[in-house]
């Protein structure tokens, strides 16, 4: 398997590059996460959710319009991005039910200060964090006992890492892991009990934990 490649970019900042990023996201949203939102909704959790890299806040307000006994804290790196996502989730109307804060997930003080989740979740996101080990032991802590952790990302696979582009997909690609890295970070975490499956088309994959 091909060597990872570490992401170049950085935060989404400026609000109209965020807001650019809103609507092409917007496009394709269906498609994106219909396999997430499939698992999600089989958890059956009711309760608090956590979700890590909100985003244009897309994928927060098409859990909560499907659940109407789940709140939402929602957390991003990027101040404009959030910006975005609480415009995005007034027009939605979910604002009382949908609270959106400005967070590294590596910081363990800012993920302790937001509180216990039934359900902790975050969406292509982990190929992004600097220190996944660190970012997964602070989500997990975030789990409330009997709670469930959910990452769901793309996979490191040759016929998509060796196209010969260089756009933000294919360099997404490069840089995210394997299931035996992730299960590698999960196990010297002491998460034993988790599953990692990869999901066709094979480039995406999720790993669930249980506590």
């Amino acid at each position: 398997m091909p060597k990872r490649i570490e992401h170049k970019d950085e935060a989404i900042t400026g609000a109209e590059h965020s807001q650019h990023y809103a609507e092409t996201h917007g496009n394709h949203r269906q498609l994106q996460y219909k396999t997430l939102l499939k698992n999600i909704r089989a958890f059956n959790i009711s309760g608090h959710y956590l979700e890590v890299g909100v985003g244009p806040g897309t994928l927060a307000t098409m859990i909560a319009e499907h659940n109407p006994s789940v709140c939402i804290t929602a957390v991003d790196l990027s101040p404009d991005m959030v910006s975005v996502a609480k415009e995005h989730i007034k027009q939605k109307n979910l604002q009382d039910r949908i609270q959106c804060v400005t967070g590294e997930v590596s910081d363990a003080s800012v993920m302790e200060g937001l509180g216990k989740f039934d359900l902790v979740y975050s969406a292509f996101s982990l190929h992004h964090w600097k220190d996944p080990e660190n970012s997964i032991s602070n989500l997990w802590n975030a789990v409330r006992p009997n709670g469930v952790l959910y990452v769901y990302d793309l996979k490191r696979v040759c016929w998509l890492y060796f196209l010969p582009l260089n756009n933000g997909f294919i360099e997404s690609i490069r840089a995210s892991y394997m299931p035996n890295e992730i299960g590698s970070f999960f196990q010297k975490l002491g998460i034993n009990n988790h599953k990692i499956t990869t999901i066709f088309p094979f480039f995406m994959q999720s790993v669930i934990a249980w506590k």
